[in-house]
């Protein structure tokens, strides 16, 4: 087969796991013979491609044209939708953010009361066009909600990345169609299983206990919520990520929080493996996870997490991780004082670094887009046949 990879024109900047998720796939199809393009474009060139894989369908405008890009060629499209309940989450991620720099450049006295409303859902969030409420009820977009659940209603096929995350879809945005494969996130135990924490030490200086959070410093990430949730702890947090896009939060974040907490924009992926290894907790307390690649990767050197109640992490993490409310800081303290408390070696992390090793690699990943790629082009030569 010719493969086209398409992620939306500005991934470049971002670099999510949906680009991780790019590379590995590219990297496993070229190995099983096929012919394999990459591109982040919103308007790609599909022409003699034999079939279109769009990642992320949450950015409305770019995956739009996208499928009109298809369209024209009559290429066939799959898309991996990589999506969240992006209401609620925005509703989460705006709230969360709103409270908690409201409660410190004003140095609100009623402060327990705004967390208190916060975690019970009572928090309504005001943007220019409406109020969105914690259910997702409110008017925020809707016309591109409806256009995009209109798009997703014409493509051959969808590749979630988890049983939760197609569930999601189908609630959200209607998708009735049953052409579908899961294809989990997968992890490379040749970069994180196990690997040397003293590389971070010597790099960083960093050689005492610390709670670790991978990841873009933004609102959806909600590191803020994490330094609000510890602030009374006397434990170190260290924020791996770039603040590029936000610098404003991640200012925030240093505010609740002090000297307490040290931010590493970038690490290299050596580094970084290095760093989950050396982390006493991974916290990945998030608005906008359909798996949390990050949490797997920590894991992978036995390091025990911290996942959140919300989005698609409970399919992966199951019972072998920590919880927390991303709306609620005494369950966020809780659940990492928990983990912090267990260790490594504990039953939690253990049995998680051994389901990852079984269940989640890049070979199971590819095989599940293969076989959609193969059903969608089938379907299509019947059709093309006149076959019912």
């Amino acid at each position: 087969m010719k493969i086209l990879l398409v992620n939306h024109g500005t991934a470049g900047d971002w670099v999510g796991g949906d680009s991780v998720q790019i590379k590995e796939t590219a990297k496993r199809l070229r190995q099983r013979g096929h012919l394999v393009e990459t591109v982040n474009s919103d308007n790609p060139n599909t022409i003699d491609f034999d079939i279109v894989h769009i990642f992320n369908c949450r950015i409305p405008s770019s995956f739009e044209k996208q499928i009109i890009s298809c369209r024209k060629t009559n290429t066939p499209v799959v898309v991996s939708p990589i999506w969240v309940s992006l209401k609620r989450a925005f509703w989460g991620s705006r709230g969360t953010f709103s409270v908690l720099l409201d409660i410190i450049k004003n140095e609100r006295s009623n402060q327990p009361d705004l967390i208190e409303k916060l975690g019970e859902r009572r928090i309504v969030v005001t943007t220019e066009k409406t109020q969105l409420h914690a259910d997702g009820h409110g008017d925020l977009d809707n016309e591109l909600f409806r256009e995009m659940a209109n798009l997703l209603q014409e493509v051959d096929g969808l590749i979630p990345n988890s049983w939760l995350e197609l569930q999601a879809v189908r609630t959200d945005l209607n998708w009735t169609g049953n052409c579908f494969e899961i294809a989990h996130y997968g992890v490379d135990p040749k970069l994180f299983l196990d690997a040397d924490p003293e590389l971070f030490r010597k790099t960083t200086g960093i050689d005492y206990p610390f709670v670790l959070q991978a990841g873009r410093i933004e609102a959806a990430k909600n590191q803020a919520m994490l330094c609000w949730a510890l602030r009374e702890t006397n434990l170190p947090i260290v924020l791996i990520g770039s603040s590029k896009h936000w610098p404003e939060y991640a200012e925030l974040c240093k505010s609740i929080y002090g000297n307490k907490l040290k931010i590493i924009p970038h690490l290299p992926q050596n580094i970084l493996a290095s760093a989950y290894a050396a982390a006493s907790v991974h916290v990945l307390p998030s608005w906008m996870e359909t798996c949390g690649l990050v949490s797997l990767e920590a894991a992978l050197s036995g390091t025990p997490i911290v996942g959140s109640t919300f989005g698609h992490e409970l399919e992966y993490l199951k019972g072998d991780a920590w919880y927390g409310d991303p709306a609620n800081p005494k369950s966020i303290e809780q659940a990492v004082k928990e983990a912090w408390n267990a260790g490594k070696g504990s039953i939690k992390p253990t049995n998680m670094k051994r389901r990852i090793l079984e269940e989640f690699n890049w070979e199971q990943t590819v095989d599940s887009t293969e076989r959609l790629y193969q059903r969608v082009l089938k379907s299509r030569n019947k059709s093309t046949n006149g076959n019912v």
